[in-house]
């Protein structure tokens, strides 16, 4: 499948001044870069040294998935008030309406036609603690109505690197800092990188990542 580049100019600026810093030592790269597959991908910049990932079936090379900072996002929930008129099952990424915040996303299960447990899958941002969340009808079974559940504490969610997809093996290394819209890379092959002035953490993943690259592509953790 062909990567389809946009370029058209948003006005999104890159700081590109961390690029040496996080890139000690370049020894090898794809001949000519590669046109980066970014579907999927959230944010406005590339930053040198994020993870680049390649899809088995179609030879494509992405940006490895992540989240950023979000501020005050949903740590835990209080008591749920059931509602009624729910239909039965378990639902998936039911979005939270109402409270301060938004994009708190949550898997609801009802039985006996009310909302029984709401569980937090993505935390969202901008919350408070005692904001009352709302769990629309439509987005469980398509009735129901009156279940609420209060966000108990709220917590800052670090960046991080998110889950390798089926499908894919870790590539190599971004060189430079790209904006995600002009996603023209140069991706490292062999070399060094500083693993705390990388974007992301990388020690969740780094073990993974140093067998799938033959260990060519290496970590330092200093600022020097």
């Amino acid at each position: 499948m062909a990567v389809v580049v946009d370029l058209v100019d948003k006005g999104v600026q890159v700081n590109s001044s961390l690029d040496s810093i996080v890139i000690i030592k370049n020894d090898f790269s794809i001949p000519g870069g590669k046109s980066l597959d970014v579907t999927g991908y959230a944010f406005d910049v590339l930053q040198a040294g994020h993870v680049i990932i390649k899809e088995t079936a179609t030879g494509n090379y992405k940006p490895m998935p992540a989240t950023e900072l979000a501020p005050a996002g949903v740590a835990t929930l209080g008591s749920v008030t059931a509602g009624a008129g729910y239909t039965n099952g378990t639902y998936e990424n039911v979005p939270l309406s109402g409270g301060t915040g938004k994009g708190a996303l949550a898997t609801v299960v009802v039985a006996s036609t009310v909302v029984s447990t709401v569980t937090i899958t993505k935390a969202g941002q901008d919350y408070t603690a005692g904001d009352v969340l709302s769990i629309p009808g439509a987005y469980a079974g398509g009735t129901g109505s009156g279940a609420s559940v209060p966000v108990a504490t709220v917590a800052d969610i670090a960046a991080a690197y998110g889950s390798l997809p089926s499908g894919h093996t870790y590539a190599g290394i971004l060189v430079a800092t790209i904006l995600t819209k002009r996603p023209f890379a140069g991706v490292m092959l062999e070399g060094w990188v500083n693993e705390n002035a990388s974007p992301f953490p990388i020690s969740g993943i780094k073990s993974a990542f140093l067998t799938a690259t033959n260990n060519l592509i290496k970590f330092r953790g200093d600022l020097s």
